[in-house]
């Protein structure tokens, strides 16, 4: 078993534009482009999530039809995240332990992992700023109505 950190998907190498100038492997697996279907169980905030992140990230071009597993458990993460949020927010980050005294609100940590599902999940589709910054995407179309609009101004 080799340890580390795993590869890059080459089309994630290509948008960064190879800056380790490594071969790029022209015989990866190219699963079929486009956003997967969320699952029927999923459901409230995660759902939410899902269709807030799969239509910008398809029109970016950065999802596949077998890329659900990994959307679902950020979006999942998501909602595990928010609802501690609201945890934390309405009894605070102290609360009431067994022996009477103030003790850290289990909410915090349920916040912290969520946290880190969300990052590691989130940053395979360029979720975060810092991310984006290692990513380009290629021009909108220039045959789109826009950019007719503009071809009739100039």
């Amino acid at each position: 078993m080799v340890m580390g950190r795993p590869p890059k998907p080459t089309a994630i190498k290509v948008l960064e534009g190879n800056p380790g100038r490594r071969p790029i492997n022209g015989a990866e697996p190219a699963p079929s482009r486009g956003a997967p279907r969320p699952p029927a169980d999923l459901k409230g905030e995660a759902l939410a999530e899902w269709g807030r992140i799969v239509p910008e990230l398809d029109r970016l071009g950065l999802l596949t039809k077998v890329d659900r597993g990994y959307l679902v458990v950020y979006c999942e993460a998501w909602a595990t995240f928010d609802q501690a949020r609201a945890a934390m927010a309405e009894y605070g980050a102290l609360v009431a332990g067994r022996d009477g005294g103030l003790v850290k609100n289990p909410a915090a940590q349920v916040m912290r992992d969520a946290a880190d599902l969300m990052i590691k999940f989130g940053s395979r589709f360029g979720l975060s700023p810092s991310d984006r910054t290692r990513l380009s995407v290629a021009p909108e179309s220039e045959d789109g109505p826009d950019a007719q609009v503009l071809s009739l101004l100039s």
